[in-house]
Parts: C-alpha cells; sequence; structure tokens
C-alpha cells in the first residue's frame, strides 16, 4: 500500500506542478505613459537614420525631398488626433490622475512603493508597467476597448483647468511579449507554487519509509527494484507532459488550443507510456506470494488479495517474459532502414524468464525472474505438497533464495536521495525564491500638477544670433486653418497607404542592395524609383493637406536628361 501511495502522490505533484509552473496569466495589461514629444523626435530620428543607411546607395539628391515622419510634421494636436483616431477612451477623475502619476513615477525609477516597482517591465520594456485586466480601474477599460485593437489611449482629464491632458497607452500583449518584458511573477503567477508542489512531491517519495522486506514468500525488494524504473518514468512523462505547455505557448488557449490539441494528444499519449513505468513497478513491488498448508495466497497492489487452495493449483511452469512479436518484427524491420536502430531490435529481443502458477480452471498467474526473492523456498513447499513442477523451472527457483538483508540496497537508496536533492531540489528551491508573487499595488487618489508631465520643460525662446537666420521650431508653428473636405481625406487615405506599401518595398530593397563594395545594381535602380516615387506621394500629400490640389503643385524643373 506504501508504494502504491507514493507513486500517487508523486506523480500528481509532478504533473500538477508542471502545469502550474507553466501556465502563464493571459489577462495582463501593459501601460505605458506616453510622452508624445519623444515619440515625435524618436520617429522623426528614425528617418535620418534610413535615409543615412540609404545615401551611400541613392545618393543624396534622391534622398532629400524624402521624408519617413512626414505625419510628425504638423502640430502635437494634430499628431495625437492621428495616433489616436478610432482607439482613444477619454477618462477622468482623481483615481486616474493618481494612476498616471504612480506609473509614471514607476518609470522613471522613482516608484511610491515595492509593489509598484515589483510591476515595472524588464530591460526594454522598462517603460512600462504590467496589471491584470481585474484591477478596478482598467476594468472599465475593457468595457470600451476599441474593436479589432490590441492597442487603446487612454486620455485623462485633469479636474483642474490650465492643466494638459494626460496619456496612457494600454497594449493587450501577446504572451510572447509578455515573456519578454514583464517580470516573471506575472507572467506566471502560479510558478511558486508549482515549483514546491514539485519539490514536496520529490521529498515524499524520498522520505516516505519503504515497508520492512517479507519475511518468507516470493516477492521483489521495493528498493531495489524502484528508483530507475521510477527515475525514467518521471523524466519521460514529465518531458512529454510538458512539451505542449511550451510549444503551444502563444496560443489563446494552451495545450487545449482548437489548433494545438492533436499535438497535445500524441505529446501526452506519449507521455502516458513512460507514465505506465510507475504502473509496472508498482505492481512489482507490492506483488507478494505467500503458502501455508491450505494453500497459496497472493497480493497485488498492497490491498487486493487471491487465496487458492491445495487442490486448485495443476502445475508450476515455465514462463518466458518477451516483447510482442508485432513490436520485434517491426524493429527489425526498422533495423533494415536505419542501421541505428539496430541496438534497440537487439533489446527488444531480450527476455526475462520466470515461472507461472497454473489452476485448475485455466487461471495463470506469472512471476518474472528478475530481482525476485524466496523462489528456492515456493520450491521446496510445492514438493512438500506435491504439486508438479516443471522440471525447466526447478534451475530457476533454486537460483533465487530467500532475502537477506544487505547494506547495498540501503546505500543505493541513499545515493539516489542524495542525487535528486542536489539535482532537483536546490534548483526548484531558487526556482520558487525567484518568481515569488508580489501584491497588488495599491491604487491611490492623486491629481496632476503642472510638473508632473513626462515631457522635460520647453527650453526659453532664444534668439537667433546676428547673422543667423531663426530655426523653424517643429511642431510648435501653428498653421492657418484650412477647411477640411471629404475629398481631402479620402485623398489623404489613398496616399498614406500608398506610402505605406512603399516603406514596405523599401525594406525589402534594403536587404537585397548588398555592400558597397559588392553591390546590387538591379536593387539599386528599384531604391530609386521607389524612393522618387515616395518623393511624389510626400509632395502630393502636403499639397492636399495644405488645401492645394495636386494640379496646383508648381511643376518640378526637368533634368536635361528628362527634357
Amino acid at each position: 500500500m506504501r508504494e502504491t501511495l507514493r507513486r500517487v502522490v508523486a506523480a500528481f505533484c509532478l504533473y500538477a506542478g508542471i502545469a502550474l509552473c507553466l501556465t502563464p496569466d493571459r489577462h495582463l495589461l501593459e501601460v505605458e505613459p506616453v510622452n508624445w514629444q519623444q515619440k515625435v523626435g524618436a520617429e522623426q530620428q528614425h528617418s535620418e537614420n534610413v535615409k543615412g543607411i540609404m545615401e551611400p546607395y541613392v545618393g543624396h539628391e534622391m534622398l532629400k525631398d524624402v521624408d519617413l515622419a512626414s505625419e510628425t510634421r504638423g502640430t502635437i494636436a494634430e499628431y495625437i488626433a492621428q495616433e489616436t483616431e478610432g482607439r482613444l477612451i477619454t477618462v477622468s477623475g482623481a483615481d486616474w490622475e493618481g494612476l498616471w502619476n504612480d506609473i509614471a513615477a514607476t518609470v522613471t525609477d522613482q516608484a511610491p512603493s515595492e509593489d509598484w516597482a515589483a510591476t515595472r517591465g524588464l530591460d526594454y520594456r522598462a517603460d512600462a508597467v504590467y496589471l491584470p485586466t481585474t484591477a478596478p480601474l482598467l476594468q472599465q477599460l475593457t468595457r470600451q476597448w476599441p474593436e479589432d485593437s490590441l492597442l487603446a489611449y487612454v486620455r485623462i482629464t485633469p479636474e483642474k483647468s490650465g492643466i494638459p491632458p494626460r496619456y496612457l497607452s494600454v497594449y493587450q500583449a501577446s504572451p510572447m511579449d509578455l515573456r519578454e518584458g514583464a517580470p516573471t511573477h506575472l507572467v506566471y503567477p502560479y510558478r511558486t507554487f508549482g515549483a514546491m508542489l514539485l519539490l514536496a512531491g520529490f521529498l515524499f517519495y524520498i522520505l516516505l519509509p519503504h515497508a520492512p522486506p517479507h519475511e518468507s514468500g516470493v516477492f521483489y525488494l521495493a528498493q531495489a527494484v524502484g528508483w530507475l524504473p521510477d527515475l525514467l518514468a518521471a523524466l519521460g512523462s514529465g518531458c512529454f507532459f510538458a512539451m505542449p505547455f511550451l510549444i503551444t505557448a502563444d496560443a489563446t488557449g494552451g495545450p487545449f488550443d482548437p489548433g494545438w490539441w492533436p499535438l497535445t494528444v500524441v505529446m501526452w499519449f506519449i507521455g502516458a507510456i513512460f507514465a505506465s513505468i510507475f504502473i509496472i513497478t508498482t505492481w512489482y513491488q507490492t506483488r507478494h506470494l505467500t503458502w501455508d498448508d491450505s494453500g497459496i495466497s497472493i497480493t497485488t497492489w498492497g490491498f487486493s488479495r487471491r487465496d487458492m487452495r491445495r487442490d486448485e493449483l495443476e502445475l508450476i511452469d515455465v514462463y518466458v517474459q518477451q516483447m510482442p512479436r508485432w513490436l520485434r518484427v517491426l524493429a527489425w524491420i526498422v533495423s533494415i532502414f536505419n542501421w541505428r536502430a539496430t541496438s534497440s531490435a537487439i533489446l527488444l529481443e531480450q527476455t526475462d524468464p520466470g515461472f507461472s502458477i497454473l489452476l485448475t480452471n485455466g487461471t495463470r498467474f506469472s512471476f518474472t525472474g528478475d530481482g525476485m526473492w524466496g523462489g528456492s523456498s515456493f520450491l521446496a513447499w510445492s514438493d512438500s505438497q506435491g504439486v508438479p513442477v516443471n522440471p525447466g523451472v526447478r534451475p530457476l527457483l533454486e537460483s533465487h533464495a530467500d532475502y537477506s538483508p544487505s547494506r547495498a540496497g540501503r546505500v543505493v537508496s541513499i545515493i539516489f536521495a542524495v542525487l535528486i536533492l542536489i539535482g532537483a531540489g536546490w534548483p526548484l528551491t531558487k526556482f520558487a525564491m525567484a518568481s515569488l508573487p508580489q501584491p497588488q499595488p495599491e491604487f491611490r487618489a492623486g491629481s496632476f500638477s503642472e510638473q508632473s508631465d513626462l515631457a522635460p520643460p520647453s527650453p526659453a525662446p532664444q534668439q537667433p544670433a546676428a547673422g543667423q537666420q531663426p530655426v523653424e521650431q517643429p511642431m510648435t508653428e501653428k498653421l492657418p486653418e484650412i477647411p477640411v473636405t471629404p475629398e481631402m481625406l479620402a485623398r489623404e487615405r489613398e496616399i498614406m497607404k500608398e506610402i505605406g506599401a512603399i516603406r514596405n518595398e523599401l525594406k525589402v530593397l534594403q536587404k537585397e542592395i548588398g555592400t558597397i563594395s559588392n553591390p546590387n545594381a538591379v536593387a539599386i535602380e528599384k531604391t530609386q524609383q521607389t524612393m522618387k516615387r515616395l518623393a511624389e506621394l510626400q509632395k502630393e500629400f502636403e499639397a492636399v493637406r495644405s488645401g492645394k490640389t495636386p494640379v496646383e503643385q508648381s511643376p518640378e524643373p526637368k533634368s536635361p536628361q528628362e527634357n
């Protein structure tokens, strides 16, 4: 009974622990305070970087009129309206202002508490925090979330007048994004419990005392038979049980996702084959044959007992355990096409001789010889009771004497226990401590102040030096109001789609250009034509936005070659 309980508890802890360690929280939001000035500067810098990369190949003249960040050349208000179109959620209140203040402080190394600091992203996502969708304020967003969008902008209107609104970028991050940017204790909230459950299973398996060896009868010693098979069962079944969790980490439903369940079934079926070793080992360790003057008794699983009278015993016969014939034939066929499978085919041909007890009703109880104790005593009892014994099985029974205690089994058990504790116990403890869950941060009420914006204060305007022309400040110049017509908006959308397609084409061509020492002339020519078309579209876009039609633009002077 102890051996059955040992493996049931160990198997439960193994599979439940793996599932808890690898189950992510798919209800996290990546929340980031938006610094529009910095965002504009980054896009403009990116445009200059791309032009700098392309200039050695296409020349300065082709790039001087190209602007990959043309949408940032208007006012801040226009840029914000363009970025948040169809994705804007407007909120207000002291709770939202306090939330923005706490998030902004956290991403600028001034977290109001350790709980807030624990929500900050890692590495390149350190400018964002990760919060659960179940947070009180964030539940309001789920009810107003824009359709067909993973990103939403939250505009927080301050209660005090004269203070500009603040914005939050809220993103429904994918599991891959969460693994790369979010803290481990948020992505895998159950990992600590899973690691502790795995450790508890190992300790229970090791520390639960084995039942004392039987004084008489035919049995298999628990310590000698169990360690290696159980280790193989745990490693094999555990790996195949964990694979669907790892492979489907980015799927919405995990291992049970409709698109992945066939893989899960195959992997877990292979894992079940390895897990069956637990059952086989338990069967051997709990199988016990005893006898007296009235007959014999066979106990299995520690609680199932079968008694048979002397007159029911017909013969003690030979038994040979061997793999099924179809499996052995299949292994040899495979080895014909792949010689590496020959060793597996040879192993499948091995046999384990034993004995079987045949009853008068045709029932047969079999015992393998490997690891068996007490065979010689059972042979002596059979002869004394006049039970027929096949001559071929006598040498086997005589070679398996009664059990005599030795230190070898205990030494082997101690060695395996120490190896398991060193190899699994200490790493699991560190694993659990590294992902300890943290309390949810407190959402405090607050209010905006003039200095609470993430953007740095605007520098005081400087007078140009003598003889120097004033520098035009981007994003601040107020353009005259121009009436917007539906035709203008439609044309702008068409131009933006064409510009987007050309940018994608440029990304592909950039990889095909080659190097300065080994350029690709065809790709360079295509790039020049594409850049020229991009410049024309940008001019047309600016003309449409300024209220002019393409016909009203002043024509570009043609080069002598074009004339």
